[in-house]
């Protein structure tokens, strides 16, 4: 049991002056003694909380120097030593002040004097750790600079003291940053938040009044006064001081920026407004920079009443199943639709999916919703059929969150056992960039759950990194593509790359469903380039199960038929290039084409090397301004050649035709072609022409 009393570790190797010494102070103090150095540190491991140290110099096996410079760098470093010696040279007394004594005594001993420095000693060690104690508590242990609580408390001062600045608060982080630490490992990335940490001490010395902060992690404040340009001067140093750190890697902050209009606001309210800011900047390379506006903060607390709502609401079955209806272009009738959510707040009404669906995807609530979503469309599926109404597919989306579910397949089979429903009646939606996040396991889910017979549509075609690698690989059945893909743009180009992929998909057999359709001129353009399924405002909004029901309700669903001839056959034939060499390239000795004729306009989509020769290299493919015609055939001969063109595509049978053109050397030369009809794809026929030169009747 202690005493309560302070307690003197006595180092002397002389019995009688550890006698003497504990005779002095033992009214005070709690004595233990050790006869040497080395004895000294084993009573220290031995004993917590002793108070100080009363060393001898000249000892035997370890003598005072000795224990000193030990001593030093032991994690006792804190505990006050006296000195005691009978040397009074001034050399003595520099060498053990040096070695880290706090006091030095001399022999004999006079009571009072040594009381009086023991005291000192002890005070002052205590007002030291009561400091190192204050100073850990208000600092960040890595950098040294203020930590958030003693950040806050200081800005308040700051203002309160400035009355008349107005000051900013700037909030940053950096991105990515725990992917940083693990390339450079945790040594190297203490060494860049100390060089960060140095960073704002140098601004801080040109700035003032100041205050500055790491308040977590890679995450640091500053508050200074408002200069909209100082500030911006300030970040784009910063950017650029941040991005030399290491130019192997991507150093790219995230500042958010509070403008303080209300300085008796909380610090801390200050400091969210701040990191809300930088949140915009997150995902972006290259925003690193945002203020503050009132809107992020409505949004901050509309995200959290829907994230404190979204388990009851699912429990109650506040969301419900909207549906909107696909049409089949080519007869202007519903076939299908696809199951959208709603949900139906008791005291807000409906809320649009673009409200909620974020935060779920975010948050991984939308795992959940997905399976209710699929649960009541298979319900709905089998009362339909059990009404009578010979429903057609219903598609549902998949969530990226549910494709990386290992019981995906299982779950999505056994909905559609349990209410005894096809799976061709459940077509699954997986937009584009859900699979590229990592194609290799998304294709075998895929497989699999065609495998089960369900139907794959790819949703947001085109919106992705590598969509023709999409079409080349990626196991589906259906493209989904917005009409958003066409917009901001208006010279054709868009319509081009639209009318292209639809044109590859009809090659590739793949039915193509346009989504976000609200005009008649879109939904002509869309006939007109052989695009089968459309879904949008201009056919039917989003609309309650029961409306649905009575739209369909009589009617028969059809779907959209081909209007391909003798598809495979072309397929073979246009793109199989061993084929093509050995069926036209090499068999004819006279120019031949394959050409694609759509809208009056026509294209190659095949030449042989006898066509390049007589025509030039690459004439296709350097068509005149709007890509309509081949460059040899712009003048007076193309409504000759167009004439033809039209008789093919009507009769279906051969005709030929007889036109000038004008070679590069000026010259004017006569040329046959012949058209034969092979086919069409969905929106294009298919035609074979060869030339022949005839000689000038001149």
């Amino acid at each position: 049991m202690t005493s309560g009393r302070p307690v003197i570790l006595i180092v002397e190797d002389q019995d009688i002056n550890r006698q003497i010494l504990r005779h002095i102070i033992s009214a005070e103090y709690e004595v233990i003694e050790a006869e040497n150095g080395e004895v000294a540190f084993e009573r220290l491991k031995e004993r917590d909380g002793i108070s100080a140290i009363l060393l001898d110099l000249i000892m035997p096996v370890m003598d005072g120097y000795a224990f000193l410079d030990k001593f030093q760098g032991s994690s006792y470093s804190t505990i006050p030593v006296i000195a005691v010696t009978s040397e009074k040279d001034e050399s003595t007394e520099q060498k053990v002040l040096d070695l880290g004594a706090w006091d030095f005594v001399s022999k004999p001993y006079q009571p009072q004097v040594l009381l009086l420095r023991l005291k000192n000693v002890i005070t002052r060690s205590q007002f030291y750790l009561l400091n190192e104690m204050k100073f850990a508590y208000e600092h960040d242990s890595l950098t040294g600079l203020y930590n958030r609580t003693k950040f806050f408390d200081e800005t308040r001062l700051t203002l309160n003291n400035n009355p008349s600045l107005k000051f900013a608060l700037v909030r940053f982080d950096i991105d990515q940053f725990h992917l940083l630490n693990s390339f450079w490992g945790e040594e190297e990335g203490d060494s860049f938040l100390r060089f960060i940490a140095d960073s704002l001490r140098q601004l801080a010395a040109s700035v003032s009044p100041c205050t500055y902060a790491r308040i977590s992690a890679d995450t640091f404040c500053v508050c200074l006064p408002y200069d909209k340009e100082r500030i911006a001067w300030e970040i784009e140093k910063a950017r650029e001081r941040l991005s030399a750190y290491n130019k192997d890697y991507l150093v790219k902050p995230s500042f958010g920026i509070y403008v303080i209009d209300h300085p008796e606001e909380k610090i801390q309210r200050m400091y969210e407004y701040a990191a809300l800011a930088a949140m915009e900047c997150k995902g972006s390379y290259l925003t690193y920079c945002c203020y503050y506006k009132p809107e992020m903060s409505r949004k901050v607390s509309q995200e959290q009443s829907i994230l404190n709502e979204m388990e009851s609401a699912l429990e109650e079955e506040q969301f419900e199943v909207y549906l909107q209806p696909k049409y089949n272009l080519r007869d202007d009738v519903p076939y299908g639709a696809e199951a959208l959510i709603r949900w139906n707040h008791p005291d807000k009404g409906i809320l649009s999916p673009g409200i909620f669906i974020p935060i779920f995807e975010r948050n991984g609530f939308i795992g959940k919703t997905d399976t209710y979503m699929w649960e009541h469309v298979c319900a709905l599926l089998r009362e339909w059929i059990d009404q009578g109404l010979n429903p057609a597919p219903v598609s549902v989306n998949v969530s990226r969150v549910n494709m990386y579910n290992p019981n995906l397949v299982e779950l999505i089979t056994g909905l559609v056992r349990k209410y005894d429903i096809s799976p061709e009646l459940l077509n699954l939606e997986i937009t584009e960039s859900a699979y590229m996040d990592n194609p290799e396991i998304m294709r075998g889910v895929l497989q699999k759950l065609r495998d089960a017979g369900f139907l794959i549509m790819m949703d947001d075609f085109g919106s992705g990194y590598s969509s023709l690698n999409t079409l080349k690989d990626i196991p589906f059945d259906v493209l989904k593509i917005d009409m958003k893909f066409l917009t901001d743009n208006d010279d054709g180009r868009n319509e081009c790359i639209l009318a292209s992929i639809i044109h590859m998909a009809g090659w590739l057999k793949i039915p193509v469903i346009m989504e976000g359709v609200e005009t008649a001129p879109q939904v002509d353009f869309l006939k007109s380039i052989g695009c089968g399924y459309v879904q949008g405002f201009y056919f039917a909004r989003p609309m309650p199960v029961r409306d649905y029901e009575e739209l369909i309700r009589g009617s028969r669903p059809i779907p959209a038929q081909s209007l391909s001839e003798n598809l495979e056959a072309l397929v073979g034939a246009i793109w199989d290039s061993s084929l093509v060499s050995e069926l036209l390239f090499d068999s004819f000795r006279q120019p031949a084409a394959i050409y694609e004729f759509e809208n009056d306009s026509f294209h190659a989509l095949r030449v042989n090397s006898e066509y390049n020769r007589f025509f030039g290299y690459g004439e296709e493919v350097g068509a005149d301004a709007d890509r309509r015609y081949p460059r040899h055939l712009r003048g007076s001969s193309l409504e000759t050649v167009l004439a033809v063109f039209r008789q093919v595509v009507v009769s279906k049978r051969d005709a030929s035709c007889e036109y000038s053109l004008i070679s590069a050397n000026s010259e004017k030369r006569y040329i046959r072609m012949e058209l034969r009809y092979w086919g069409a794809n969905e929106s294009a026929k298919i035609l074979f022409a060869l030339f022949n030169e005839i000689p000038s009747t001149n």
